[in-house]
């Protein structure tokens, strides 16, 4: 009985000496480590591509909310146009800058075409009671590609000062004029007649440009190079586009100090430049210089 017992003891009590342990080994710690890696991978891969998505969007959202503002104002501005009955006065000028100043941007486009984008000065005369506004817009740094839009305005005019106000706000340093808006590349302007025909030469009966001077461009084919009306005649209508590029983009091409470089840079960011095309009507158009319209 007691040999039993002590058997049934000994049976009872755990190894202690030569007890083996079970581990991970070398390679179950390797292939944890690698799917590890790879889920990390992924995550990180998800995070970026939804930091990504948040950063277009926001930068849309201000080249949106930047457009809109400027267009705004000029749909604002724009409706005031009023002609000043005086000879020689510029009542509405909008002009591309000479071939010695500027070249326009070509922008390559899906498919090997290109976008032609243009930078136009433009200047009209509104009115308050009996006193004239002048206002004009123009891009800076026009050689480099697109630039800053700034605004020139000069009020409570006597109509003796409308005559020389072209000429100031052509010869205005920009340090006088007001910051728009940035990463302006395409600011273009079309006038329409009365019947909502692009006008593209001289009013009638006009042949020594009392009223009108209209000119094709000799840097943009097909575009209009210069419109100028003056004493009674403004347009009945006008479209103006304008191309900005997204807040990033512009930080990136102002910081090439070299205008060649940045036009190079710029050509390449036609997914990253947004249009904002509007159609404005004159109401205080004067009928009577379309009066006797030629034939076109």
């Amino acid at each position: 009985m007691n040999v039993c017992h002590a058997t049934d003891e000994n049976r009872m009590r755990a190894p202690t000496g030569g007890a083996r342990v079970r581990a991970f080994s070398l390679i179950e710690i390797l292939v944890v480590a690698g799917l590890l890696s790879v889920i990390i991978l992924g995550l990180v891969a998800m995070f970026g591509q939804t930091q990504r998505a948040f950063r277009t969007g926001l930068a849309q959202t201000d080249v949106l909310e930047s457009g809109r503002l400027v267009s705004d104002l000029l749909r604002r501005e724009l409706v005031l146009v009023t002609p000043s009955g005086l000879p020689n006065v510029a009542n509405f000028y909008a002009e591309i800058p000479p071939p010695f100043v500027y070249q326009p941007l070509l922008q390559d486009l899906p498919g090997g075409e290109q976008r032609t984008n243009v930078l136009m000065d433009l200047f009209f005369l509104t009115r308050e009671n009996r006193r004239w506004n002048a206002v004009g817009y123009r891009v800076g740094s026009p050689d480099a590609g697109g630039g800053v839009l700034y605004r020139y305005a000069a009020t409570n005019l006597a109509p003796e000062e409308l005559r020389a106000q072209l000429l100031a706000f052509l010869k205005a340093p920009l340090t006088n004029l007001n910051r728009v808006a940035d990463g302006v590349v395409h600011f273009r302007v079309r006038a329409f007649d009365t019947n909502g025909v692009w006008i593209r030469e001289d009013l009638p009966n006009d042949p020594n440009h009392i009223r009108s001077d209209i000119r094709l461009s000799g840097v943009v084919p097909g575009e209009v190079g210069l419109y100028l009306f003056k004493s009674n005649a403004i347009p009945a209508a006008v479209e103006v586009e304008l191309g900005v590029v997204e807040r990033r983009t512009w930080e990136r091409a102002a910081s090439i100090p070299d205008p060649a470089a940045r036009r190079e840079f710029l050509t390449q960011q036609a997914g990253r430049t947004h249009l904002f095309r509007q159609w404005v009507k004159l109401p205080l158009v004067d009928p009577s210089a379309y009066w006797d319209w030629e034939t076109r």
